[in-house]
């Protein structure tokens, strides 16, 4: 009987010391790190995270839980631990043993535009015995960007050949006398105060100057954000995508331009807006941005963010929305004055030609109907 005695109060004192142990010293030297590995992907690409588990304590947990919070739009494999909110509450038990280090890595689908971020991750761990769960949490600085999926080639041609003759057709009309741009041969009707008559002189022939254009050639987007339901979002996911994609082709044209929304930027919190974009090498930079914009309630009229006297200014207006409302149609045309503005409007498969009857044109504005 002693012997059996002595055996149980062995196992006693160990049970009670190791939980001492556990109670004081469980996640000494326990790290957890959770990193994208790369820093953006596009709409249908897939991606990956990394969890880095390290145990650098004597201690083992035999049962070690680390959850996170990730949008939904970052689809894992495996959903059962997936809510029914816009946010998914992942967790991911591993067995680490002392003084060891585990690295695991999730595949993960970008299923939607976005700009994520993970600044906190949960740890539950379980002593030897699991008798007993310890509870703590461990700061993150992750993040990683969605980018706006392209659209096809086929459907931007039509309003970007639209935007470029507006762009070049200005140009053409405001050519600057003082702004050499070379010499051509002279054709009837160019008027004779071009003509270059030290030119004609060496060459034997008539011979005009070639102005440069000092027209600011800005093209300005406006970009809709108001919600709208399900297929409302849809549209207005797609026209994100229409303004990305002209963005890219203007730019590698060295056109500039401006950004304006009545949506909100996630990161900053205040309306989104990109005054001045310019040159190929700041089209990441803008399609991160883009992937910062945010839809909401009680957003402001879209007209209400754009600059002032835009049209005034030389810019080329261009309105990207779902929205068929007159009155956002007249504050358009009124701030395209008396230029000439383009409105882009994405709208469902087959549904252009009902929804055209019940727009309200202006002869200030061009109406282009994309069906996605």
């Amino acid at each position: 009987m002693a012997p059996i005695l002595i055996i149980c109060a062995v196992l006693a004192l160990g049970f009670w010391g190791l939980r001492i142990l556990y109670n004081r010293f469980w996640q000494r030297g326990l790290g957890c790190r959770i990193a994208f590995t790369q820093d953006y992907a596009v709409e249908g690409d897939t991606s990956t995270l990394s969890e880095v588990i390290v145990n650098r304590n004597l201690l083992p947990l035999p049962v070690l839980e680390i959850s996170f919070h990730m949008d939904r739009r970052l689809r894992f494999g495996g959903g059962e631990n997936a809510s029914l909110s816009d946010q998914t509450y992942r967790r991911d038990v591993f067995a680490v043993s002392m003084r060891q280090r585990i690295t695991r890595t999730l595949e993960f689908k970008c299923a939607g535009r976005g700009y994520f971020r993970i600044d906190e991750a949960g740890v539950a761990a379980q002593d030897l015995f699991l008798t007993r769960k310890y509870l703590s949490s461990r700061s993150q600085n992750t993040d990683f960007y969605v980018l706006p999926r392209p659209v096809s080639a086929t459907q931007i041609q039509i309003p970007y050949s639209r935007i470029m003759g507006a762009v070049l057709s200005r140009k053409r009309i405001c050519d600057d006398p003082f702004e050499f741009g070379g010499l051509r041969e002279y054709s009837r009707g160019d008027p004779m105060k071009y003509i270059n008559w030290k030119a004609t002189a060496r060459a034997g022939q008539l011979l005009v100057n070639l102005h440069e254009s000092t027209l600011s050639q800005r093209v300005v987007l406006a970009i809709d954000m108001e919600v709208g339901g399900h297929q409302g979002d849809f549209l207005n996911e797609a026209g994100v995508r229409i303004a990305c994609t002209l963005a890219r082709r203007l730019l590698r044209e060295g056109i500039e331009l401006g950004l304006y929304s009545n949506g909100h930027d996630v990161q900053t919190g205040q309306v989104w807006r990109l005054e001045s974009v310019a040159g190929a090498g700041s089209l990441l930079f803008l399609q991160k941005k883009l992937a910062c914009l945010q839809s909401g309630p009680d957003l402001p009229p879209l007209c209400s963010c754009l600059p002032p006297s835009g049209s005034e200014s030389g810019d080329l207006l261009v309105l990207i929305s779902r929205n068929l409302r007159g009155d956002l149609g007249e504050a358009f045309s009124l701030a395209v004055g008396k230029g000439q503005g383009l409105r882009i409007i994405p709208c469902g498969l087959g549904t252009s030609k009902e929804n055209s009857q019940e727009l309200l044109g202006y002869p200030n504005v061009e109406i282009q109907w994309m069906e996605f």
